[in-house]
C-alpha cells in the first residue's frame, strides 16, 4: 500500500555551514510530532564539521539518531532525504528544490544555522487544525541568541526575534498587514505554511540566483495568495545570531560582494510582476502598496551601499561599486548614493 503523504515537511537549506548542521538536525530529530519528514537541500555546500564530517554524512548520522529517538519513545520512523545541487544557485532556487521535493502538506523551513524548540512541530500544527480550523500560515515566536560548544542555547538580551502579530488576520488585510502594517516579518522559517501556496508562489518567480532579501521575494508572492494568518506565543525557534551572510564585517572577496548586490533581484522580479498586473488591469496591488515597494526598494539599495562603504575591502571598491551599477542600474545607484 502506497504511504500518505506526511503531514509536514521540515525543510533545511544548506549553505557552508556544516559546522551548525548536526545541532540543527537534532533539535529536528528530537521533535514529539506524529508524522513529518526531513528535507535537506545542498547548495553544492562543500564544508565540513569540527569533526570532519561532510553534510551527507551529517544527515546519515541524523536519521540514525532520529530512529532511536523514536523507537524509544514509540513513534513511527521519520524519513530523511539529502538532495545536492551541483553547483550553487542561491537561497531562492534552493527553497525552490525544497518546495518541490517536499511531501508534507505544510512545510517550515529550519535555517542549517539555527534550531527547533522542543515541541514546535506538534505547536504549530496544532495551531494550524484545532477546532477543524486549517490556517494557511502558521507563525511561532522566534527567540535570538547563540550557542555553546555543547549545544546550548543562551539568549540574547533582547531575546524575542522578528515581529509577529498574535492573533488572525484573514484575507487581503494579511497581504497589507505584512507590507503595509508591519504587523509581522517575512521570514519563512519559524512559520508552517501550506506547500500549495509556495508552490503557486513559485509560479510567479522565475529562476533567480538570489542570497539576500529573499524572504521579502518570497512572502511577497505566499502572502498574495494565503486567506488566513495565525501568530501564536509558543516559542517555536531559535535563531543564532550572527552567522549568516548579512552578519560579515569584511568583504574581501567579489564572490561575497555578489552574493549581497544580488538583492537587486529580489525588487525586479517584484518590479516585472507588478508591470504585469497593471498591463492587464488586473487589480492585485495598490497604489500605496506600490509606494511601499518602492520605498524598500530603496531602503535595500541603500543598505547595499552602506555596506559596500565600511565592509569592502579598499582594493576592491571600484569593482565592487561597478557590480553594484550593474545589479541596481547606475542612475538609480547615483541618486540614493547622493542622499546618504
Amino acid at each position: 500500500m502506497k504511504k500518505s503523504r506526511p503531514l509536514i515537511s521540515v525543510c533545511i537549506p544548506l549553505f557552508d555551514t556544516e559546522r551548525f548542521l548536526a545541532q540543527c538536525l537534532h533539535s529536528v530529530a528530537g521533535q514529539d510530532f506524529e508524522d513529518f519528514e526531513v528535507v535537506v537541500v545542498s547548495d553544492a555546500s562543500r564544508g565540513k564539521d569540527e569533526k570532519g564530517r561532510a553534510a551527507k554524512k551529517i544527515v546519515k548520522l541524523a536519521q540514525k539518531e532520529c530512529d532511536r529517538l523514536r523507537k524509544e519513545k514509540n513513534l513511527p520512523p521519520v524519513p530523511f532525504r539529502f538532495i545536492e545541487h551541483k553547483e550553487n544557485r542561491g537561497l531562492i532556487e534552493v527553497r525552490r528544490t525544497l518546495a518541490f521535493e517536499a511531501c508534507g502538506l505544510y512545510m517550515t523551513q529550519v535555517d542549517s544555522d539555527d534550531q527547533m524548540e522542543e515541541g514546535a512541530l506538534t505547536a504549530l500544527y496544532t495551531a494550524a487544525t484545532e477546532n477543524n480550523a486549517s490556517f494557511d500560515i502558521v507563525h511561532g515566536t522566534s527567540t535570538a541568541g547563540t550557542f555553546d560548544k555543547d549545544g546550548n542555547f543562551l539568549p540574547a538580551k533582547e531575546n524575542r526575534y522578528g515581529t509577529i502579530f498574535y492573533g488572525e488576520i484573514y484575507n487581503r488585510e494579511l497581504f497589507r498587514d505584512w507590507l503595509i502594517g508591519g504587523k509581522f516579518t517575512a521570514n519563512t522559517w519559524g512559520k508552517l505554511i501550506k506547500r500549495d501556496l509556495w508552490l503557486r508562489a513559485y509560479e510567479n518567480i522565475p529562476y533567480t540566483e538570489c542570497n539576500m532579501a529573499d524572504d521579502v521575494l518570497l512572502f511577497f508572492f505566499l502572502a498574495q495568495y494565503a486567506k488566513s494568518y495565525r501568530g501564536i506565543e509558543a516559542k517555536v525557534y531559535r535563531y543564532r545570531v550572527n552567522s549568516g551572510m548579512s552578519s560579515a564585517r569584511k568583504i574581501d572577496n567579489l564572490h561575497k560582494w555578489k552574493m549581497i548586490c544580488s538583492t537587486a533581484s529580489v525588487f525586479a522580479v517584484i518590479s516585472q510582476w507588478i508591470e504585469t498586473q497593471q498591463n492587464i488591469c488586473h487589480p492585485s496591488i495598490l497604489p500605496d502598496e506600490i509606494d511601499r515597494i518602492r520605498m524598500m526598494t530603496r531602503y535595500y539599495l541603500a543598505n547595499n551601499i552602506r555596506q559596500m562603504r565600511e565592509a569592502v575591502i579598499p582594493e576592491l571598491q571600484k569593482e565592487a561599486r561597478n557590480m553594484l551599477c550593474e545589479y541596481w542600474g547606475e542612475h538609480f545607484v547615483e541618486r540614493v548614493e547622493s542622499s546618504i
